[in-house]
């Protein structure tokens, strides 16, 4: 497995950590001033950027690690999922899938897309097979700056990974897991059976009612009842009981904080709720 190092910023915080051969060495948080996240995916301020790169230095500095995993939420990229033909030539697959991220980003027909795809299952349909992919991508300034910060740490560079997926792989083996992050500016949930990512959606809104909507609608989507879920695992700054009342109530779950350490050998002792806000980043290790 080697040494991962992974990072991911919500607002105001940048949490981050190391793991080598299985082993937790490093975990650890960085709060801000300004959200942080908004400008690294924004205007960019340089100053902004410069102090991301220095908590990055300041928790991280010195790994091992190749490259630097960054996870991003869907609310700073344009992500998608999206099935194709199985067995389709790898230059059609990919131009079908650069050219559906033009469309969604509104990009111009002339302009280079780089986007991040990975295959997450295949369908048996009666017209064919049908492969799924999950897409990411974020704009070049965007990537410049994520260079930027993958210099500074001193890594060979980097790659991207959406927390609706990242949190998937801490889904449990078997069943039907209800994913809910709640977040200050925003909901987004993913949907996993027998451990695999079937689908994840996100939204604006933080209201209890409007949580509730995006995490039935991920389900109908990904071919689900309300009352399907085995299990209702949430994370995130703002996962209280209130925010999660509804969507309870809908899916006859209790909500219960993901175990974001269920793949490591050791837990630190810590309130859960404040353990499962590092699921985005300890579900990318892989």
């Amino acid at each position: 497995m080697g040494t991962r190092a992974v990072a991911c910023l919500s607002g105001r915080t940048l949490r981050y950590a190391e793991v080598s051969d299985g082993a937790l060495r490093r975990l650890g948080a960085a709060d801000f001033d300004v959200d942080a996240e908004r400008v690294l995916f924004g205007d960019g301020d340089p100053a902004v950027v410069g102090s991301i790169a220095d908590a990055l230095v300041d928790g991280l500095g010195g790994t091992s690690a190749e490259t630097l995993i960054l996870v991003l939420h869907p609310t700073v990229t344009t992500s998608f999922f999206t099935p194709l033909p199985a067995g389709l030539p790898a230059d059609a697959r990919d131009g079908q899938i650069r050219q559906e991220t033009a469309l969604l980003a509104d990009l111009a027909p002339t302009q280079p897309v780089r986007v991040r795809a990975v295959s997450l299952r295949t369908e048996t349909q009666a017209g064919g097979d049908r492969e799924w992919f999950h897409v990411v991508h974020v704009a070049d300034r965007v990537h410049d700056r994520l260079a930027l910060l993958a210099d500074a740490l001193g890594v060979s560079g980097y790659d991207l990974t959406d927390s609706t997926r990242s949190v998937a792989a801490l889904a449990a083996p078997s069943g039907l897991d209800l994913m809910v992050g709640a977040f200050d500016g925003h909901t987004e949930v993913s949907v996993v059976r027998d451990g695999t990512f079937l689908y994840g959606t996100h939204g604006p809104s933080t209201a209890a009612a409007d949580t509730a909507y995006f995490a039935l609608a991920a389900l109908q989507q990904a071919g689900a009842q309300a009352t399907d879920p085995d299990r209702l695992l949430v994370y995130g700054d703002a996962a209280s009981d209130t925010r999660m009342g509804l969507t309870a109530e809908f899916t006859a779950t209790e909500p219960q904080p993901v175990d974001a350490f269920v793949h490591l050998g050791r837990r630190p002792q810590a309130d859960a709720a404040e353990l499962a806000a590092f699921a985005p980043v300890l579900g990318a290790i892989g």
